[in-house]
């Protein structure tokens, strides 16, 4: 009894040490240990051409971030417009995000889509250059806005080259097959239409040791993107994409050099067959569209003179290639973009642009975005 007796305060010891060290550490994860930033930002624009003269959409986009945890992380995107003619609330993305380790990050729910570069990487307002999308590249066009799923990137390095990773899983496009958008796709649906998800990725390298230039790969499949129990049921879709973006500051002229550029391709099956208008007439079509655009721009960021370094000059051209017997087809849309901007902050400036795109009249844009 005597030697337990020992043993026992050991023990108890132990066990109260212990104790205090769990004491120390639950305040963390404690609910009012949850940390909490609003970012986003604010837009509005106007739109002039021979048709209308209209001050347009006005945008607010609040970004929502809650780190939980080291580990633990969400972030959520709501979005109020007024483009189309009423205001409207939506959820762009909801996403819950685990990081394993440095390399490595899984996610769930809601987000921006990793196939290409533009939508996710480059299309936010402070981001884009300029007042509209690329050709092909929005509504009508190759790709999805967000998506629903889930998925785990991360980077790798290698010396100085980085490897940058996007595998992922989601509901993917649903197939289109009234008369006038047969072989379009529905590509933000919340919920699947049949049983067969989407798998995709992007691979992109870092090939030098200061980042200045990344080049991806993407790409997308889905075995089946008809209505369950349709006929269309079994029409599977293949897309690809390539995109690049680059920066150097050139001393020689004092200004930063800016080139950024994608190229989409899709294929969709051949046994796709749709109903003309008269209800019963069954007719299918190559279905195989290609977008892309390349972009430039120059900053004299170099420069001593404040006013000057702050403008920023930059050009884009886009095409889109449709299938010709589309009812959506026909002949190819391009579209020529100049634009001036004026950077108030490094998130904040104002746009002025002019695009020349076939099909559609000569439109100015004038647009002020606010980061905050």
């Amino acid at each position: 009894m005597k030697r337990l007796i020992p043993m026992a305060i050991l023990l108890l010891s132990c066990f109260c040490a212990q104790a205090q060290d769990s004491l120390k550490v639950a305040p963390k994860s404690s609910p009012g240990s949850n940390k909490f930033i609003v970012y986003g930002n604010a837009e509005m624009s106007y739109i002039s051409n021979t048709d209308s003269k209209s001050f347009g959409e006005v945008n607010f986009k609040p970004i929502f971030l809650w780190r939980i945890s080291p580990k633990l992380f969400v972030e959520a995107e709501m979005e109020i417009e007024t483009g189309g003619g009423s205001v409207a609330l939506g959820l762009e993305y909801a996403n819950m995000c685990y990081a394993v380790n440095p390399y490595l990050t899984l996610h769930a729910g809601r987000f921006l889509p990793k196939f290409g570069a533009y939508r996710g990487r480059l299309a936010e307002g402070f981001m884009n250059r300029f007042a509209s999308k690329p050709a092909g590249f929005g509504d009508g066009g190759i790709g999805a806005s967000v998506e629903t799923g889930v998925g785990a990137l991360g980077g790798l390095p290698f010396g100085d080259i980085k490897i940058l990773y996007d595998l992922y899983l989601v509901n993917g496009p649903h197939l289109l097959t009234s008369t006038s958008d047969a072989g379009q796709f529905d590509y933000e649906a919340y919920i699947s239409n049949n049983n067969s998800m989407a798998l995709g990725g992007r691979l992109a390298i870092l090939p030098f040791s200061k980042s200045n230039l990344e080049l991806g790969f993407s790409f997308q499949h889905k075995a089946k993107t008809g209505d369950l129990g349709s006929a269309d049921e079994n029409v599977s879709l293949d897309m690809q994409a390539i995109d690049l973006n680059y920066f150097q500051n050139i001393s020689g002229i004092k200004s930063t050099l800016r080139i950024s550029g994608e190229l989409r391709h899709q294929k969709v099956g051949s046994d796709a067959v749709y109903l003309k208008s008269d209800g019963e007439t069954k007719y299918g079509f190559s279905n195989s569209p290609t977008a892309w655009y390349l972009s430039t721009s120059i900053r004299p960021s170099l420069v001593d003179s404040k006013f000057f370094r702050n403008l920023e000059f930059a050009y884009r051209y886009s095409s889109y290639t449709r299938p010709s017997s589309a009812p959506w087809g026909g002949s190819n849309l391009t579209s020529n973009e100049f634009a001036i901007d004026y950077w108030l902050h490094w998130n904040s400036l104002v746009k002025f642009a002019y695009q020349s795109k076939k099909e559609e009249a000569k439109t100015f844009y004038a647009s002020v975005v606010f980061g905050f």
